[in-house]
């Protein structure tokens, strides 16, 4: 199963890793927005939490296969904590540095790479580019407004964001991608958005 990234806060690259195949570009709302008209803040929602969150996503694929990624967010910090269900990977993005670490649990190491971050919206900003807001929605016991927006090849995607920034849901070309199946408000302990002791830090290969 290929993992593409969907950009669901801040413009980040791999905030969740949707699972789907076939799809012929990301739903990368910030780097390639609609053209129109500039957008005041009452028109485009708010991509980045503006407090600290733990949210369990179902992923679905082309063939509807599904898979479960759990993130994390630190409101104190900007980091984020993505972990893919099955997988020993661990995502941790800092986007005060624009840093991505790796962990890998079976090797114990953690990669460091440069996380993109020209599109990333700090938290309270509206995104930028060109969005449509359709209605009001519910995901997990959560009221979410739809936004529209489309790829970089214009296949349109609406999102479902909380007026505090959490992506609940994405929907691409008329297929759902991803959905909050559980929301927790709770305060993240910070510890968990750095690599545990023990592992050893290794540079990307070039």
């Amino acid at each position: 199963m290929k993992m593409q990234a969907l950009r669901v806060f801040g413009g980040a690259a791999c905030l969740v890793m949707v699972a789907f195949s076939g799809v012929p570009a990301k739903a990368d709302v910030q780097s390639a927005p609609v053209q129109g008209p500039a957008q005041d803040p009452a028109s485009a929602p708010l991509v980045t939490p503006l407090h600290d969150a733990d949210i369990d996503y179902v992923l679905t694929g082309p063939s509807g296969q599904h898979l479960h990624q759990r993130m994390r967010w630190t409101s104190a910090l900007w980091r984020q904590r993505v972990e893919p269900e099955g997988s020993a990977t661990i995502m941790l993005t800092d986007y005060r540095t624009h840093t991505l670490m790796v962990l890998d649990g079976t090797n114990r190491t953690a990669t460091v790479m440069s996380a993109p971050g020209e599109g990333f919206s700090a938290p309270g900003t509206p995104a930028a580019g060109y969005w449509r807001r359709l209605g009001q929605g519910r995901i997990a016991g959560e009221t979410c407004t739809i936004w529209e927006s489309a790829d970089s090849d214009s296949h349109p995607t609406t999102f479902c964001y909380t007026d505090d920034g959490l992506m609940l849901g994405a929907v691409h070309d008329g297929k759902p991608v991803v959905e909050a199946v559980s929301v927790s408000h709770a305060p993240q302990p910070v510890e968990i958005f750095d690599p545990p002791p023990g592992y050893r830090r290794v540079d990307p290969p070039r």
